[in-house]
């Protein structure tokens, strides 16, 4: 049985150490609030990319760079966290890249909870900063730069992104998605017959893919922050009613050995009277 001290010393400690995680459940919820209320990605600026596309291939504008080339390795970008208490999530991220991955495959890893996890196994990868919960364009136009380059010149033929998706506070979904070669999602549009093309088409589409790069990228960065923040506050609030649990039996321990200290005493009392009034 454990010594009635360390059971009450353990019973303050965990006291202590909910109290401080509570704290920690309300900053990330405080945090969620805050990231949450900043303007989302308009996805009706995506629709006009998309519209835009749709004219420049019905106007006879083709470029190589739109279909891949399967001989080509690809290349992976991992979003991660740049920090922990998220239960699972970042070890579903990187057990879903490995997954995808192929032995010729580059690596490219924002964040450092998967950078850390990768150097424990050994992978190499090339890291960038994560743009935070800011989402600083400068960074995030570094990640964009960095896959635009290895794409145009044909370093790779593919390009995936692998992040956490959020679908609301309680579920977060890992997805594999594909960022490059670029396909079409809307409706063919009709031609326009007297469509100007300037400097050309290969720096239209060129320019196009970046700006669309953009705007996925900054999506995606979006989703994966708020995903990390509410995964942050479902393993926090785990943790608190984890703690409760342990506590509620600390303290029925502690009480349980109260009263057999308790009963031990009033038996020996007992027993003196007893011994006294015989004599």
């Amino acid at each position: 049985m454990i010594p009635v001290g360390r059971l009450k010393s353990n019973l303050q400690f965990n006291k202590n150490l909910g109290d401080l995680v509570e704290v920690m459940k309300l900053a990330a919820t405080s945090q969620f609030n805050q990231f949450r209320a900043k303007q989302e990605p308009s996805e009706d600026f995506l629709k006009l990319l998309d519209n835009v596309f749709g004219v420049l291939l019905s106007s006879g504008v083709k470029n190589e760079l739109l279909t891949p080339k399967e001989t080509l390795p690809s290349l992976l970008l991992l979003i991660s966290s740049d920090e922990g208490f998220l239960g699972e999530l970042n070890f579903l991220l990187v057990n879903k890249l490995l997954s995808a991955r192929r032995p010729e495959d580059f690596i490219a890893v924002t964040g450092q909870q998967g950078a850390n996890y990768l150097k424990e196994i050994q992978i190499n990868f090339s890291f960038f900063e994560s743009p935070g919960e800011k989402i600083d364009i400068q960074l995030m136009a570094k990640v964009r730069d960095y896959l635009l380059a290895q794409y145009l010149e044909r370093k790779i033929g593919r390009v995936y992104v692998v992040y956490s998706r959020f679908l609301n506070i309680t579920s977060q979904q890992v997805e594999l998605e594909t960022l490059l070669p670029l396909l079409r999602t809307s409706a063919p549009a009709k031609s326009i017959p007297y469509l100007l093309i300037e400097p050309g088409p290969e720096k239209i589409i060129e320019g196009w893919i970046k700006a669309w790069l953009d705007f996925r990228l900054f999506s995606i960065f979006w989703s994966a922050k708020l995903a990390e923040y509410a995964a942050r506050i479902m393993h926090l609030e785990g943790s608190v009613q984890e703690l409760g649990r342990i506590n509620a039996h600390l303290r029925m321990e502690y009480f349980k050995y109260l009263h057999s200290l308790s009963d031990k005493s009033i038996r020996e009392l007992s027993a003196a009277r007893l011994i006294g009034r015989e004599r």
